[in-house]
């Protein structure tokens, strides 16, 4: 009888006498320790440690014994953690977290918790919070025998002696169909150049920006009213339908990635405050699609006497002849309405410093100050 067939009559024994926990198994945790033969193909392939026959009840369960880590600090990761977390023991070992450092933050600058942090210790799985990747991750994941990285939104770049430390490297997840919209924004990027698609990418990590080869896809249309929190939750909501495609092939060496094609690739920035404030010497169509882009922050607005106004809500108008772009040509119905380069910007919800969010109407209404910059 092959060692591999006396393993798969081993493992149904096992499951069949109320052992569903293979991982106790000492074999399997010294099994770790054997060098893997260079002769069969990369570490995770289908290939037999030297050592092996000496354990051959294992040799079926070899390819389930991969140790992940997922590494996140924004709340898109949160279901791509828990898929994690509900399959551990079953195709791989979750191994542990890392994300960033809680953060003070908001009016009364209070320690605000990592999201992802918080939902790692409600599912009892191991935690490193930091800020300095480069000198705290590497030797965590390696005390843990990780394999395998998997980062989704985690904010800071990996050097290249990380990069080569794990034995199947990094993976990651990024938001957006690569090689467009590469960089820190792509969620807000695909909103402000009103694209009719984005989507998910699982690409292999190397040194540059978001440029490494890609394993799969899978894309979502943009509704025409999409705002960033509702595509970055849909974005984050699709991440686990795209590892359980791929990560089987990676884990078992059968799936090789796709390079970009460079000619194709665009980039977004860095969102700071000062992008939200609004120029109307752009279009109507451009501007509204900004203020549904960066509603969360950095939000847009726009001077109105002497205070700036933020837009909550807004529509496109058709152009007013005569008028120049950044006029307030006043409150028309329930939407305070503004010229722009082409068409207007109608506002339905504005919101003034300190303030609420509020109707157009109503924060007109306290602005009778401004009047005379009314048409």
């Amino acid at each position: 009888m092959s060692s591999d067939l006396a393993a798969g009559i081993y493992f149904s024994f096992r499951r069949s006498n109320g052992h569903p926990d293979i991982w106790a198994e000492p074999e399997i945790r010294r099994l770790r320790k054997f060098p893997i033969s260079k002769t069969s193909g990369p570490r995770g392939a289908l290939c037999a440690p030297r050592g092996l026959l000496r354990f051959p009840k294992c040799a079926f369960m070899w390819l389930l014994v991969h140790r992940i880590a997922f590494i996140g600090s924004d709340g898109i990761g949160e279901r791509t953690l828990a898929w994690l977390a509900a399959n551990d023991r079953k195709l791989f070992r979750l191994a542990g977290v890392v994300c960033g450092q809680d953060v003070r933050a908001g009016r009364g600058m209070k320690l605000q918790k990592n999201s992802i942090g918080k939902l790692a210790a409600r599912l009892g799985l191991e935690l490193l919070q930091t800020d300095r990747p480069n000198g705290d991750l590497l030797p965590w994941l390696r005390e843990r025998e990780v394999d395998l990285a998997i980062i989704f939104a985690y904010g800071h770049i990996l050097v290249q002696a990380v990069l080569d430390g794990l034995p199947l490297g990094f993976l990651n997840l990024h938001a957006s169909l690569l090689p467009e919209l590469r960089g820190p924004s792509p969620i807000e990027g695909a909103i402000l150049q009103r694209k009719k698609k984005t989507g998910i990418t699982l690409m292999k990590m190397v040194l540059r920006m978001d440029a490494g080869p890609i394993y799969g896809r899978l894309s979502l249309p943009i509704a025409a009213k999409e705002t960033a929190p509702t595509l970055r939750e849909k974005l984050g909501s699709l991440a686990p339908s795209l590892l359980m495609t791929y990560l089987p092939g990676i884990l078992d060496g059968s799936l090789r990635p796709t390079e970009q094609d460079e000619s194709l690739a665009t980039y977004t920035k860095m969102i700071r405050k000062e992008d939200g404030r609004l120029n109307f010497s752009l279009s109507a169509a451009q501007l509204e699609a900004q203020v549904r882009a960066y509603g969360t922050w950095p939000g847009s607005f726009f001077p109105l006497g002497a205070v700036n106004v933020r837009v909550g809500r807004a529509e496109i108008g058709p152009t007013v002849d005569g008028v120049a772009p950044g006029a307030v040509l006043g409150l028309r119905e329930d939407f305070l309405e503004i010229a722009a380069a082409e068409g207007t910007l109608r506002c339905r919800e504005l919101q003034l410093p300190t303030r609420k969010m509020l109707p157009a109407k109503i924060v007109w209404e306290r602005l009778t100050a401004a009047t005379e910059l009314v048409r």
